[in-house]
């Protein structure tokens, strides 16, 4: 009775929330449209799909580059970071062990199941870095533009991936009052909510802006034991941002963030039990309930000779997890998991004056700081309580649960110049000095009623690590909008430990360091109308850093390193504008990722894979996307396809049936509507043909891989407006 009650009091207040937001909508039309008038017409939004950028892309820096349009975030579009797979080339964003916290992909460097270690590549939202694996699952919203640079840039910024960063950036309050409101409905009863308005407080002073989004649908999957679909998504964030001038030279922002992820069912397919990927028997639905918050204050201050930034952010991110560890009917075992990760980082950056001619500059330091949890384990029944008489049935459960605490700090000071060297050439060199020490106390315990607890794996661990990253880079300019160019970089992550590991000597894992060599072309052909882009890279990395489930206790993951890896590979991208109405991008990207060498430790299972590909890296990526404005009352209609190569799901292919590789699949999406200066109404179709894929598997002792299917088909319908 209680909880019917609650999830009444719930649904009440969210009830009103989606009031509110549908109110605000309404408001926003009615107000704008009277003020509509042909001298001052109302602005629309640019028109743009992915790759063609609002911005120009980067065509003077020494690494591949791209920058999709924040038009394409919307309901039945980009709406989190788990969809930003083929974006740009050779960038894939798969599951992890929920859907919360994505696992990057690039390049051949790929990122593992359980948040251990470094990310592969960057993330920053308006200079906000997210340097973990556990708290990036942002839903995006109000998005004025996405970046996408690949190749490692740690003489750049503090937190950048081996495989690159992304850059999100959301439009800062000014002297302009700007307002929208969108509300959207689709498929599997899903909803979507977007409220944003910003302006003034203080004219050429004191700006703020508020944004929110409310998203919710119900589950994919079929449970044929409880009934229901019990993998729902409830998504409820909020973000503002107060921008001070106190002078010309000043400028001082202040930006919050909040988000409370209340998820289902984990979405798992188990083959030969399982009828099909979404159609399973599970005698528990589970849940993920994650919640998260952000603070930052930005200060940029002008001082002519110098532009200088400081970076301050604090985080505060936990997640509870029950799970289905059998992955049957039966009441055989249930998983939890309940970390939590609190940060600080202080990220200072000076640069040359923007516009300078011959010597561009930049210098920076970056310190971060990670206190992370860990609270997890299983809850196994023994065989006796499911076995029929005369097996006892008032044996006791197990549980296994493992308590950890993991303090990592890192120190680095970065820096790069370009020389430009008469009207044609420009020479870059840079480093990066980097400092990290982790640290990890650990504990495993095993309780069952009426016997004592078992203490395993209680260890304390510490290690410190170093690296010096140098960048060298030369781009030869043809012509003002015409470059090629070719640069060495070096890249470098840093060891740690694995907390789910009971033997001390398997829990630590080494640094891992590559040389990157890239080299490529950047044109624009037809007075601007086409620019194409290309380039290739190759990479050597020394202890690649990799995962494995432990044989002996399957529960246990944990990172070590490969000898060495290789990686190749080329991309291709073409942005087109052959008419005003008509808007086309290709982006293609093809990766070689394999195990040079690599033999497991003993204790791990001693497999060699030596010449094996390297799991969860796709051989190519595809994007195909256009846009067409037709002449009629301000319709359009555009179509996108994205095609994912052939990847490895496990590298070890130690299981008997079921899948271990994911063939080539292609997604396609499209959308039709009408987009005037204040109003849009579209529908959108994603994944039409109903492409059945798997975006995560586990490896964990059973006769078949535990797959994640990918999303099926959706269709909805959204409307906004604008001002």
């Amino acid at each position: 009775m209680v909880d019917k009650v609650n999830r009444s009091a719930k649904h009440w207040h969210r009830m009103k929330i989606r009031t509110w937001l549908i109110a605000g909508l309404a408001g926003l039309c009615a107000e704008r449209a009277p003020g509509q008038s042909a001298s001052q017409p109302a602005s629309p939004p640019p028109v743009a799909i992915a790759g063609a950028a609002l911005a120009a892309i980067p065509q003077s820096d020494s690494s591949a580059a791209t920058v999709v349009s924040g038009q394409e975030v919307q309901f039945g579009g980009l709406t989190s970071i788990r969809d930003l797979s083929a974006q740009t080339p050779d960038l894939t964003v798969f599951d992890s062990d929920n859907q919360r916290m994505p696992k990057f992909s690039i390049r051949g460097y790929r990122e593992n199941n359980f948040g251990a270690g470094q990310p592969v590549a960057g993330l920053y939202v308006d200079d906000v870095p997210y340097f973990d694996m556990d708290s990036r699952g942002l839903e995006l919203f109000d998005v004025r533009e996405i970046q996408f640079v690949r190749g490692d840039q740690g003489t750049l910024c503090g937190a950048s991936g081996v495989g690159g960063v992304i850059n999100v950036l959301t439009p800062q309050p000014g002297n302009v009052t700007h307002g929208y409101a969108q509300a959207g409905y689709g498929s599997y009863n899903g909803q979507d909510y977007r409220l944003g308005l910003g302006g003034p407080i203080v004219t050429n002073q004191l700006f703020l802006s508020l944004d929110g989004l409310d998203s919710l649908r119900d589950g994919f999957v079929n449970n044929n034991t409880l009934g229901g679909r019990p993998d729902a998504r409830d998504s409820l964030a909020a973000r503002g941002s107060l921008r001070w001038i106190p002078s010309a030279p000043w400028n001082i922002t202040l930006s919050a963030d909040a988000a409370r992820y209340r998820d289902g069912f984990v979405p798992t397919f188990l083959p030969g039990s399982d009828a099909n990927p979404f159609s399973v028997s599970r005698n528990l639905d589970g849940h993920v309930d994650t919640d998260n918050v952000d603070e930052a204050l930005k200060i940029a201050y002008d001082a002519g000779s110098a532009r200088i930034t400081s970076v301050t952010t604090h985080r505060d991110w936990r997640q509870n997890l029950l799970q289905d560890f059998d992955f049957s009917a039966l009441n055989l075992a249930d998983g939890f998991s309940d970390p939590a990760v609190e940060q600080w980082s202080e990220e200072l950056r000076a640069q040359s004056p923007q516009g300078a001619d011959r010597l561009q500059w930049l210098a920076g330091a970056f310190y971060f700081y990670s206190d992370q949890q860990t609270d997890s384990g299983y809850t196994q029944l023994v065989p006796g309580q499911v076995l029929p008489p005369p097996a006892p049935l008032d044996m006791p459960p197990i549980t296994a649960l493992t308590l950890a605490r993991s303090l990592n700090k890192t120190y680095a000071a970065f820096g790069q110049a370009t020389l430009n060297v008469g009207d044609h050439l420009d020479l870059t060199a840079g480093v990066r000095l980097t400092y990290d020490t982790r640290s990890m106390s650990r504990v495993a315990t095993v309780t069952a009623a009426g016997v004592p607890p078992t203490t395993t794996g209680a260890y304390n661990l510490s290690r410190d690590f170093t690296a010096a990253q140098p960048k060298f880079a030369a781009a030869w300019h043809i012509t003002p909008k015409d470059e090629v160019y070719a640069s060495a970089t070096q890249a470098y992550r840093s060891g740690g430990f694995n907390p789910s590991v009971d033997a001390a000597a398997l829990s630590a894992y080494g640094a891992e360091r590559s040389w990157q060599f890239e080299m490529g072309a950047k044109t624009s052909w037809l007075g601007g109308r086409l620019a194409v882009n290309a380039a290739l890279f190759y990479t050597e990395a020394d202890d690649y850093q990799t995962f494995r489930l432990n044989p002996q206790s399957l529960e246990q993951a944990y990172m070590l390193n490969a000898r060495r890896a290789e990686m190749e590979g080329a991309e291709l991208e073409l942005t087109a504008r052959p008419s005003r109405s008509l808007d086309l991008y290709a982006g293609m990207g093809y990766t070689h990722a394999i195990y040079q060498r690599f033999t497991e430790p003993a204790a791990a299972g001693g497999l060699t894979l030596d010449g094996k590909p390297i799991s969860f890296v796709p051989e190519f990526t595809l994007n195909l996307s256009a846009r067409y404005r037709l002449p009629w009352w301000h319709l359009f209609v555009s179509a996108q396809l994205i095609g994912i190569g052939r990847y490895e799901l496990d590298d070890a292919d130690n299981v008997s049936s079921g899948p271990t590789v994911q063939s080539f699949y292609t997604l396609v999406n499209a959308q039709a509507g009408y987009q005037g200066r204040v109003f849009s109404l579209y529908l959108f179709a994603n994944n039409i043909f109903d492409r059945r894929y798997f975006n995560n598997a586990m490896n964990l002792g059973y006769s078949s891989l535990v797959l994640e299917p990918g999303d099926p088909a959706t269709l909805g319908v959204a409307a906004a407006a604008r001002f």
